[in-house]
This record gives C-alpha cells, structure tokens and sequence, in this order.
C-alpha cells in the first residue's frame, strides 16, 4: 500500500452513524470523532494514511463539517497532522516524534509520581495497588499487547496522574498515552522481558511517601519503555527503506 495511501476499501462498508436524537448527549461531530479516533488508534487506519473529508462524509453518512470537526480534535490529540494543498492525514511516526514524546511522558510521569507520594489518599494507593497486581498479571500472561491490556496499561498511569489532584496533568499524559498505544498497535511487537511485579515496584514507591523514590521509580519504568520503542522503531525504518528500494 502507498504511505500516501487514501482510506482502504474495507471501510467503505462501514455503517453509518446514527442520527443525534439516537444518542441525544453526544454531537454528531463527537461520534464521527470516536470512530476515527478507534481506527487510528487500532491500526485499521495506519500513519500516513489520508484522511479525505468527502470521502470519511460518504463511508459514515454525514455532511462534512462534523467530520472537519472531529479532524481538527484529532490533531489537537497529535494523532492527526494537515498540511496546505494537502490535507489531512494519520500521523507519521518520525524517531523525533517518538523521542518528543518519550521526554514528555518521563517529564510528566516522574512529577505524576512525586506529586501522588505526597498527596494521594490511602485508599487511592490501595486502588493503585490492587491496578499493578491485575497490570502485572496481564503481562506476565504475554496479554499487555491486547486492546484491554494496553487500555489498562494506559489507565493504570492516567491514575497516578488523577490522583496527583491536578487535573491538567492528567489530560496532558491522557494525550501523550493515547499516541503512545497508537505508536503500539503500529508496531505490533513483543515487549522486552520485564520483572514480574514491574508495575507494583512503582505502587510500593508510592506508599512509600517519598517522592524523591517515586520519581526515580517512575523514570526507570518510562526509560526502560524508550529503548525498547526505538529499537523497534529502527528496525521498522530499516524495513520500509528496503521495500522503498525494492519498489523502485
């Protein structure tokens, strides 16, 4: 397939979206919103794929303007990116882009960390508690690379962050961890090994109350995450040059 590629054929058989009135509490630009934002954040609709206003109008049943709508929240998240005399398209993962948002997410998980030591309630740390034993299962079952595993993966770190009491801290990392499970679906590889209670190493800093710990903890656990995403990412990089070469 073309990286400039419009959407595939098997999403012209998608079903409409209801009307409104069915859902009277979400707008229709809102619906169109979530579907894309599923097929992105799935794979179906991969990067560089173009995301044609007319086109994602006809597949979904509706007028243009709630699907220019829902583009525009799209690239707000930074899964989307528009260009003049182009249009919009799914972000294309670049290992600038990747190594942007690793230092984003260690920047905002470690204060997360810090600030949820010193002001989490104790039973917002049990709740955290009882998250990193389920999380850690999950992985240790090889199931962290499912939609529910890493929906929970992203979950269990949003939490840290709500519980910090700082709600835009929270819908900073809510951001930064919906392109990371897009960069995942994308390049659909194993984790590297990791400790069977990795997750619960990071609970047990957070009860401890120190934040100097937590931070350390949670740096550990984002680093750990960086070299294993630009690794992949290279080889990927490797193998689409090596087809671009083959193509031409």
């Amino acid at each position: 397939m073309d990286d400039m590629s419009t959407i595939s054929n098997a999403h012209e058989t998608a079903n409409p979206i209801a009307e409104p009135d069915v859902a009277p509490f979400q707008t229709l630009s809102a619906k169109v919103y979530q579907v894309l934002r599923d097929e992105i954040l799935s794979g179906a609709l991969p990067p560089h794929t173009r995301l044609v206003r007319r086109a994602i109008s006809k597949r979904l049943g509706v007028s243009p303007m709630p699907v220019t709508e829902a583009l525009l929240r799209l690239e707000q998240d930074g899964l989307v990116e528009s260009e003049p005399m182009f249009g919009a398209r799914v972000k294309a993962w670049t290992l600038e882009s990747v190594r942007g948002d690793e230092v984003l997410r260690e920047a905002l998980e470690c204060e997360a960390a810090r600030l949820c030591a010193e002001r989490a309630s104790d039973n917002q740390l049990r709740e955290l508690a009882e998250d990193a034993k389920t999380l850690d299962a999950m992985m240790a079952k090889r199931e962290e690379d499912s939609p529910e595993g890493m929906r929970a993966h992203c979950e269990f770190h949003v939490r840290i962050a709500r519980f910090t009491g700082c709600p835009a801290l929270e819908a900073e990392l809510r951001r930064v961890w919906t392109r990371r499970l897009m960069l995942w679906n994308w390049l659909n590889a194993a984790m590297f090994p990791v400790p069977a209670d990795w997750h619960q190493q990071l609970t047990e800093a957070l009860a401890s109350r120190d934040p100097d710990l937590a931070g350390k903890r949670a740096r550990e656990h984002v680093r750990f995450n960086q070299a294993k995403d630009s690794e992949v990412l290279k080889r990927i990089q490797e193998t689409q040059r090596r087809f671009a070469t083959w193509r031409s």
